[in-house]
Formats: structure tokens, C-alpha cells, sequence
């Protein structure tokens, strides 16, 4: 299927027969229909099941025999993760699935009957309808490599918001039990500390305990990167803390519990990584991506994840739109309101771009230069925001010209073919 409408309206024939499905995480509700809006048949509630989708088949199969239709193409809400599983299975035996915006069908489901009801028969009959008129898109369900991709990264979010919740529930501990370890640590996160906090735990018991005895307890690894001065500074500020003195049976057991939660989660992230490098090996993009200076594994693996295999992408504008990045105004006559991007897209591709670019305008040269043109030109002058945003949209330029055309990155390359200002260049200079 195309993005454009055009070609989108072009592929509906009258052969064709459109089915809308209204979907719910028990069962679903479908209708059919032709390109003028005439409805065939009895609409039909199935299972979410094997069964149920076979019957859904058999139901569409009589429709196509009895109305004389040649192909079938299928429309449904993308809700929640409900509609994943029909949606697989029904691209794996070869139908046409797209999906309709959600507050489409919200805003024009009082078109037939002018009334606000909702009920599963109407949205599966507007879904039909929206597609007639090729208001839909179709779904970027990835397969292999880049399906496992999109997991792992889904996984390693979970895994990174469980770390920073035990994280945060640590630092409350130290702030309750020994609140000045940070005259001897900059971060709790030290391996030797977290060493000697698992062993002595309270600040009570490390101030009896003789510097010396502490350092020797670390592993020669550790000490190299700590020092007896450290040590002694901790011990010093054991004496004198304010740390809470009641409570401390349960206090030992919640701090060892966190701790060892810590742990786990940087270990479980390690694994995932370890996973994702085997699966990154396996693809040419995430190496053509990672020759950007400034773009690890992490964001690169990201990245692919998020858009599937992008030799699918005919242009970049495709991939802009699907990072919600694609510019919008809102004008009426004289008035010329602000530009701003649409948001309509993987919010998580977003955001993982304009991190990334974050990072590349203090470590990129070619990105940094850019940055600031973009935010000191004399016409059109961009602020900080708006010109990561341009660049964020540039990067994604740049991924689908070096995977389309398969080649390196070339930063020289790419640089000599942006012409700026001769005022720019000899402020430069």
C-alpha cells in the first residue's frame, strides 16, 4: 500500500470489499461493504480466538462469493495491543490490514445518524467507511530481526524504569540512614561503597571499624580505584552522622533487598544488551547508523526498532511522519499562526532522536556547526528547540540516504553539500 491518498483511493475498486472491524480484547465486531458505502450481509461478533477468526474468514469467503468481490482489504482501530494478534494473523494468510486514526472515528461517528450513541456495529461500519475513503495507513508490523529488536528495546524500558524506581528507593535509604556518606562519595553507585554498605550497612558500625580493615575487605580491583583516603573520609563521617538509630532490623533487610534489586536490573540490562549487539551484527543498518559520530548501539539499535526495516521507506518524509516530526500550521486568511511538528507518530522515536541529538551538538562537529547556524542566522532564526528538532529531521535524511543508496557515512560529503551564508562561513572563520 502507498501513502499517498491518491494512490490510496486508486487501489479501491470495485472489486474490492471493504471490512471494518471494531476491536475489543474478548471479541470483535465486523461489517462489510463496497467503495459506494452499500453494506453486504449481517455484521458479525467473533472471538478473539483461533475459532473465531476462522469464522471470521468463512464469513468474509460467502460475502466474496455471493457479491462477486475479487480482493478484500480490512480496517481497523490500532487499540491498545488488542489488535495485534488479528492483524498478524490475518497479513500471515495474505489480507490487506490497515488501520484508521482512533479520533477519526470518534469525531464522524455521528455522521449517519446524527446521535453521539457508540456501540460496536457503528464504529466497525465508520472504520469501513473511513477506509472507502482511504483515510487509513498501513501498519509497520515487523517481522524477524526487527521484531526482536522492537522487543528487546520495549524490555530494556521496563527494565530501566524498575532501575531508576529501586534507585530512587535507595537514595531514600541513605537519606534516612547515613545521609553524609557523600563527604567521602560523590554517588552511592560506587562499586566499593555499595561493597562496604552490603557488609557494615549502617554508619554505626562502620565508625568502630578501623580504615585500614575496610580497604583490605575490598577486592584489588576495587581498591586501586578507591584509596585509604576515601575510606578514612567515610569512617569520619560515620562518627558524625545523623542517621536514623530505630528501626534498623527491617532498615538491614530493606536495604540488602534494594540492593540486591539494583543489582539484578544492572545485570538483567546487560543481558539484554548482549542480545541486541548479537542481533545488531546480523544488520547492515544499524552498522551504516552507528558510523554517525555520536550514535551508539543503543540508539541505533533504537532507531531501527522503532521504523522496521527501512529499505521500505520510498522517502524520508515517510520516516519524518513517522516520528511525528512532519510540520504543521494552522493559518486562516491574514493570521499565519506558528509552525509546530504534528506529534502524530512513535513517540518513543522522538524522543530517542532528539536525545541523540542532544549528545551529537556537543561531540559532532558537522551536527554542532549546523546547530548553530540554525540558531544564530539573521532570517529565520531558530530557537534551541526548534533547530534540534531540524536536526533531528536532517538525521533521518541522512539514515535513509546511507541505507537506500548503501553506502558509508561520509561527514566531508555531507557537509559540502550544505551552502551557507558567506556571512555565516566568516564568522566561522
Amino acid at each position: 500500500m502507498n501513502y499517498k491518498q491518491n494512490d490510496r483511493l486508486n487501489q479501491l475498486t470495485y472489486e474490492t470489499l471493504i471490512v471494518g472491524v471494531d476491536i475489543a480484547k474478548e471479541f470483535h465486531v465486523a461489517r462489510a461493504q463496497d467503495i459506494r458505502g452499500i453494506e453486504f450481509g449481517k455484521s458479525i461478533k467473533f472471538n478473539n480466538s483461533l475459532s473465531g477468526y476462522l469464522e471470521f474468514e468463512n464469513w468474509i469467503n460467502e460475502i466474496k462469493v455471493v457479491e462477486e468481490k475479487e480482493q478484500v482489504i480490512i480496517g481497523m482501530e490500532p487499540t491498545g495491543h488488542y489488535w495485534l494478534n488479528i492483524a498478524r494473523y490475518l497479513k500471515a494468510n495474505d489480507y490487506t490490514v490497515v488501520t484508521v486514526n482512533p479520533m477519526h472515528v470518534k469525531k464522524i461517528k455521528e455522521l449517519d445518524d446524527n446521535l453521539q450513541t457508540k456501540t460496536d456495529k457503528k464504529d466497525a461500519k465508520i472504520i469501513a467507511q473511513l477506509v472507502k475513503d482511504a483515510r487509513y495507513s498501513t501498519p509497520n508490523l515487523l517481522e524477524g530481526e526487527y521484531e526482536e529488536l522492537r522487543n528487546a528495546k520495549n524490555l530494556r524500558q521496563v527494565v530501566i524504569k524498575d532501575l531508576n524506581r529501586t534507585k530512587n528507593q535507595i537514595h531514600n535509604w541513605l537519606d534516612r540512614y547515613f545521609p553524609e556518606y557523600k563527604e567521602a562519595y560523590a554517588s552511592w553507585e560506587s562499586k566499593s561503597f555499595i561493597k562496604i554498605i552490603k557488609k557494615y550497612i549502617f554508619p554505626s558500625v562502620i565508625e568502630r571499624i578501623p580504615p585500614n580493615e575496610i580497604y583490605e575487605m575490598l577486592p584489588p580491583k576495587m581498591r586501586r580505584g578507591v584509596g585509604l583516603g576515601k575510606i578514612e573520609r567515610l569512617v569520619t563521617a560515620s562518627k558524625n552522622s545523623i542517621g536514623i538509630k530505630e528501626g534498623l532490623s527491617f532498615a538491614k533487610l530493606e536495604i540488602k533487598f534494594l540492593l540486591d534489586k539494583y543489582e539484578s536490573f544492572l545485570e538483567q540490562i546487560e543481558e539484554i544488551d548482549d542480545y541486541v549487539t548479537k542481533i545488531c551484527n546480523q544488520l547492515d543498518e544499524t552498522k551504516k547508523i552507528m558510523q554517525i559520530k555520536g550514535v551508539g548501539l543503543v540508539t541505533a539499535s533504537g532507531i531501527v526498532a522503532e521504523l522496521g526495516d527501512i529499505r521500505k521507506y520510498k522517502t524520508p518524509k515517510q520516516m519524518i511522519k513517522m516520528a511525528g516530526l512532519s510540520l504543521t500550521e494552522n493559518s486562516s486568511g491574514k493570521v499565519k499562526g506558528a509552525t509546530s511538528i504534528s506529534r502524530r507518530g512513535r513517540k518513543d522515536l522522538r524522543r530517542l532522536l532528539y536525545q541523540v541529538i542532544l549528545g551529537m551538538i556537543r561531540t559532532n562537529t558537522a551536527f554542532k556547526e549546523m546547530y548553530i547556524y540554525y540558531t544564530t542566522r539573521r532570517k529565520n532564526q531558530l530557537t534551541g528547540k526548534q533547530a534540534i528538532i531540524a536536526l533531528c529531521r536532517k538525521l533521518l535524511r541522512i539514515i535513509h540516504t546511507i541505507i537506500l543508496k548503501d553506502v558509508d557515512y561520509d561527514e566531508s560529503k555531507m557537509m559540502s553539500q550544505i551552502k551557507y551564508p558567506d556571512e555565516f562561513l566568516n564568522s566561522v572563520a
